[in-house]
């Protein structure tokens, strides 16, 4: 009798220790998919739009990885610049607002600056970090621009090139405006939220599995991404935050959570777009997208020649 419980005690414990093993196997097939998504081909340029363009390249802040962008010269000699900033698993021109917003402000009198994330597009790298060493690739456009006498810089951003963009600001004091379109406010905290958006997975045992294996396996740090804790202490800059009230990925909350932060700097802004999803303002709302826009850099970028 004693030995048939031994037995069956080892089974157990056998086959817990098999589920495991098999658990922690998928976690960390999930975690390099998200980390090393499949890259989406750059297929369009600005001439769509009728829009002269120079293919670029520079560095990144810190690591130096050669980046692949487009600079869009204004029409007319101008310091005046804006750096759009991409989204997860996209790259320069798949963001919906991304080549209109860049129409609109090259009318507008300003030079844009369109480029992909490393591992994203057309630009070298192998993990997408979701803004830990994507802030650097934005630091570096902003570098590429003073190198090039912009000296009034604005930055919009989509999603985790939102976020990107505030974390940006609060490190680089030169950035004179940023637009936040569906930004989440804290990485970390986002992701024990809505991992199973991303993974389609149940939360126990796979959420705690697949942080241990960014950190451990992967080395990335969540906890890194936290533009509601940097913005805090960082230099007030005029932000405009656009979020949609139906966004199920990033819900409208964390913009509400960071302007609510923000509320002592009264040059920011929060747009909530009623059945907007996620960076689908634009899409609701094209004419009054663009419009708030154009007059929000051209507010906060005054024009010096």
């Amino acid at each position: 009798m004693r030995k048939a419980m031994r037995i069956s005690a080892m089974v157990v414990l056998l086959l817990a220790f098999v589920a495991w093993v098999a658990t922690l196997a998928v976690s960390y097939v999930v975690c390099k998919q998200l980390t090393h998504p499949a890259r989406k081909p750059v297929t369009e340029t600005p001439a769509i739009d009728g829009l002269a363009y120079q293919n670029i390249r520079f560095p990144s802040r810190i690591d130096h990885l050669s980046l692949s962008g487009w600079l869009i010269p204004a029409a007319t000699k101008t310091d005046r610049i804006v750096i759009e900033a991409h989204g997860y698993r996209q790259n320069r021109i798949l963001d919906h607002p991304a080549l209109p917003v860049a129409k609109a402000l090259h009318d507008a009198g300003f030079a844009v600056l369109m480029f992909d994330f490393r591992d994203e597009g057309n630009s070298p790298g192998n993990e997408v970090s979701v803004g830990e060493y994507e802030v650097r690739d934005l630091l570096g456009a902003i570098d590429y621009a003073h190198a090039h006498g912009y000296a009034e810089i604005g930055i919009i951003g989509y999603s985790m090139g939102a976020s990107t963009a505030l974390e940006a600001t609060a490190l680089d004091p030169s950035v004179g405006a940023t637009i936040a379109d569906s930004p989440f406010a804290n990485l970390q905290t986002y992701l024990q939220q809505n991992m199973g958006t991303w993974t389609h997975l149940p939360a126990f045992p796979f959420d705690a599995e697949i942080f241990w294996e960014a950190k451990h396996v992967f080395h990335l740090d969540p906890t890194a991404v936290d533009p509601l804790r940097d913005l805090a202490s960082a230099k007030p800059r005029p932000i405009l935050l656009i979020a949609g009230e139906a966004d199920t990925t990033i819900p409208m909350q964390n913009s509400e959570e960071i302007y609510a932060e923000l509320k002592h700097n009264p040059e920011d802004r929060l747009w909530l777009v009623p059945k907007a999803v996620h960076v689908g303002a634009y899409d609701v709302e094209p004419g009054p997208y663009l419009h708030r826009v154009v007059q929000f850099f051209s507010t906060y970028l005054p024009r010096t020649r």
